[in-house]
């Protein structure tokens, strides 16, 4: 079976989604129901179950390598799925599977709730992304309507903080679990070639299902 970061890349192309290629220029990926060891999991509601990755390439030879990746959700809590202000939305919003280009800038994510703010890839107005709204609140994108979303974050948890559960951490943002390496993934994120040039820079991501991923890396070897 050829290495994580081969079948990511071949993975995206395969899809037609957008890959960057020049070293520097970095693939920010995350891979829904994969361990750390990049094995399959049950993908249970309100569980970290996700992974956050960022792909390079290398300089010498050009080959995609793993620059990061952490566990991460994808998917919105339960705590959030049953909020009455998720119902007044039509139901939380849950990420779709694509790639969504020039989407997200950096910045902070305010948590309202603590009144404390913190670094964060935030998504750049008045951009929107595409997300299922889990009207009936079953934890799924079955049958959801699709519509479009603001204020989808990149962001982490909190200091000290290591949640069992999502619970009312995301409310559809994509959330790296453990707090040092939210930090790690934001300031790599800000070694990206383009971000130096211009820190303005918009940032792209890809939202991966892991069961079709992992068919696709079987069947490549």
């Amino acid at each position: 079976m050829i290495y994580p970061a081969h079948a990511i890349a071949a993975y995206c192309k395969m899809k037609g989604y957008p890959w960057e290629t020049t070293p520097g220029h970095l693939n920010l990926v995350y891979i829904e129901g994969l361990n750390e060891d990049f094995t399959p999991n049950n993908d249970r509601f309100d569980e970290w179950n996700d992974l956050r990755i960022i792909v390079d390439h290398r300089t010498d030879t050009n080959a995609p390598f793993l620059r990061f990746f952490q566990v991460a959700t994808t998917e919105p809590g339960r705590k959030s799925t049953f909020a009455p202000a998720a119902k007044k939305l039509g139901g939380v919003a849950r990420l779709a599977f694509r790639h969504y280009a020039g989407k997200w800038i950096q910045g902070y994510h305010q948590f309202s709730k603590y009144g404390t703010r913190h670094p964060a890839l935030i998504q750049k107005h008045p951009e929107v992304v595409m997300v299922h709204r889990d009207f009936n609140m079953d934890g799924k994108r079955t049958g959801d309507p699709i519509s479009p979303a603001y204020g989808i974050n990149h962001h982490g948890v909190m200091p000290g903080v290591v949640p069992k559960l999502v619970g009312g951490h995301s409310a559809g943002c994509p959330v790296g679990l453990d707090w040092e390496q939210h930090l790690e993934f934001i300031e790599i994120t800000k070694t990206d070639l383009r971000y130096l040039e211009n820190p303005k820079f918009a940032y792209s991501s890809t939202i991966i299902a892991g069961d079709d991923f992992l068919r696709f890396r079987t069947n490549i070897g």
